[in-house]
């Protein structure tokens, strides 16, 4: 079998790209319908064998030949897709080392129709769309052998306008790695109110989709009632649990039995909640100096908590295996070195 290697280039810079034919393991692959230069004149000059002579009355049937299923590798996409304002490309791109904010995405660039935006995430599998209506892609987690995409619609592209109090568009699109659709959800239809409410974060685990309706201002824009924690069924089509107001606004952790999520917004109070997936009873309540905007577990099982302008806190997680779980504030052992 003749195999063609392409190596693809983009002046800028942006894009690499290596695609092989016949490698089922290359994250892109390209193929042509054209043979290589002489391969048909190699196949027209090889010589045909005579038919063999069966020396029987019996006519053996041969059994037809049954190609053996693959799973399809769901890396394989497209070098360059654009939809709306959305560039995504494969492989994507590096996101910049830029902390702050406490929206999760996938993307970056102005969130408004007609600023350009590029991904950044993971890499897009060509069956993922771009776009849900008028809404971009903007969050793509693999969980398993699924893939959750989430699409957000840009201010001023039909549901929401920048600095207004209307809530955007959001949906949910679940797929397994043959691209085939789970299911779906409008997830704005989900939103406790009209106005006031945005998605900072969206997690799915064990069959729950879990998403904040946080403020998206000050609370008291919303007359305090925003910002809760809420467990979606998909299978059932309804919301398991809703927490109280103002406990969820940035980004959010799924461990185990709980969730760990954060509170807090320009001159309010800032807190770190530990929140029971099973019926989203809050288990904790613990201040914090500045809002929580990142959680992230340790190589060494502790809680690195980065809260706003970038400072770093580490807690153990005590009791997470039990009905009585804890965050407890530690400190690291600073390295000594031999003298």
């Amino acid at each position: 079998m003749v195999r063609t290697c392409a190596a693809l280039g983009i002046s800028s810079g942006l894009l690499a790209l290596v695609a092989c034919a016949g490698r089922p393991d290359a994250p892109l692959s390209l193929t042509s319908p054209m043979a290589m230069e002489g391969e048909a004149d190699e196949q027209a000059a090889s010589p045909v064998a005579s038919p063999s002579v069966v020396e029987s009355s019996e006519l053996v049937v041969a059994e037809p030949a049954v190609a053996e299923p693959r799973e399809p590798n769901p890396y394989i996409a497209p070098p360059v897709r654009r939809a709306g304002d959305l560039t995504v490309e494969a492989p994507p791109r590096t996101r910049g080392d830029v902390f702050g904010g406490r929206l999760r995405s996938h993307v970056e660039g102005a969130l408004s129709k007609g600023s350009p935006r590029v991904w950044v995430g993971p890499q897009v599998p060509g069956f993922v769309p771009l776009m849900e209506e008028t809404a971009e892609l903007f969050l793509l987690d693999r969980v398993g052998d699924e893939f959750m995409a989430f699409y957000r619609d840009p201010y001023g592209a039909s549901s929401c306008g920048l600095g207004g109090d209307e809530n955007c568009h959001y949906f949910v699109r679940a797929y397994d790695v043959e691209g085939n659709e789970r299911w779906r959800v409008s997830l704005h239809e989900l939103l406790s109110a009209s106005t006031y409410l945005e998605v900072q974060d969206i997690r799915w685990a064990d069959g729950t989709l879990y998403f904040n309706e946080a403020c998206q201002s000050y609370s008291s824009g919303a007359g305090g009632k925003c910002s809760a924690l809420v467990a979606y069924d998909p299978a059932t089509s309804t919301v398991r649990w809703r927490t109280r107001s103002l406990v969820s606004n940035g980004e959010f952790l799924v461990h185990g039995d709980y969730i760990v999520t954060g509170y807090g917004f320009t001159n309010e109070r800032d807190y770190i909640y530990v929140v029971r997936r099973g019926d989203g009873k809050i288990m904790q309540k613990l201040s914090v100096p500045k809002a929580a905007e990142r959680f992230v577990l340790t190589d060494d099982g502790l809680l690195e908590v980065t809260v706003y302008p970038g400072t770093r806190h580490l807690f153990a997680l005590r009791g997470w295996d039990g009905a009585k779980p804890r965050l407890e504030k530690v400190e690291r052992p600073k390295a000594t070195g031999r003298g």
